[in-house]
């Protein structure tokens, strides 16, 4: 029961505060026996579920998400290599290499455009075939900035199937805000349409960069309206008390008036 409680507590930790959690569940497990029992399980299907950037050799990045996962595996076609990954010490162990029939190259290369051009430097993608012939295709975007007391990450993913043209996936927004209080903003938009012609990697991409945008700008018209309407109604009104303010004898009791005061 305590290692459940563990794991649920993992799968809703925000962006880049895992080891937060971790840390918290390490100080509660010294009086909580059994709380991080099969720890590693929750945190590896946190990171495939939140689409993990990994570094492999050099500097090429690849995302562990469960389009490229074969049990303990992780695959990448276009770099050409499998893994499998440490959870826990959050690295790329035993790389060896992989190859596919299925070229994905061209349709690689116009995803990465579209993060390079969208998306800021923390971002990370892949395209991955399917068993089922399908193309998974993974973006994912991470923004911390615990100084300032937020963090956020967006993630998409999509099934491309080349025969019919058809696309479906969906967007997820995790955004945590933390200062003088704890607020939390998860959204996520189910996205389906059809390209006419599905070997056309640019045309793919561009409906999908459509898509995006269109979502963000829906986004941003809800984030004004929760601003403008219940947000606001949430705030502390100042007294409105109508009376003239007597500056002769108040300015001295404001620091403002001390320190001109002062300064004569």
């Amino acid at each position: 029961m305590a290692s459940e409680f563990a794991a649920k507590v993992i799968a809703d930790a925000p962006p880049g505060e895992l080891s937060n959690v971790l840390d918290d569940l390490d100080i509660l497990s010294q009086e909580a026996s059994g709380l991080t029992r099969n720890i590693e399980t929750a945190v590896a299907k946190y990171n495939v579920d939140q689409f993990t950037i990994v570094t492999l050799e050099g500097s090429k990045k690849t995302v562990l998400s469960p389009f490229n996962q074969a049990e303990d595996l992780f695959f990448d076609p276009v770099l050409k290599k499998q893994f499998e990954y440490d959870h826990l010490a959050k690295k790329a162990t035993n790389v060896s290499s992989y190859s596919t029939d299925v070229d994905v190259d061209d349709l690689h290369d116009s995803v990465s455009r579209y993060v390079a051009e969208h998306f800021p430097s923390s971002s990370g993608f892949g395209v991955f075939p399917q068993p089922d012939q399908t193309i998974a295709i993974v973006i994912v975007d991470s923004k911390y900035s615990a100084a300032n007391y937020w963090n956020g990450r967006w993630r998409s993913w999509y099934l491309l199937d080349p025969a019919s043209g058809s696309i479906s996936g969906s967007v997820e927004l995790d955004i945590h805000y933390f200062e003088d209080g704890n607020v939390r903003l998860t959204t996520r938009k189910e996205i389906g349409f059809t390209v006419a012609d599905a070997k056309d990697p640019p045309a793919v991409v561009a409906q999908i960069a459509n898509y995006e945008s269109e979502y963000q700008e829906e986004l941003n018209r809800a984030l004004v309206g929760l601003n403008e309407g219940p947000f606001k109604a949430l705030r502390r009104q100042l007294p409105v008390t109508r009376s003239k303010m007597n500056w002769g004898s108040a300015l001295g009791n404001y620091r403002l008036g001390k320190d001109i005061g002062g300064a004569n």
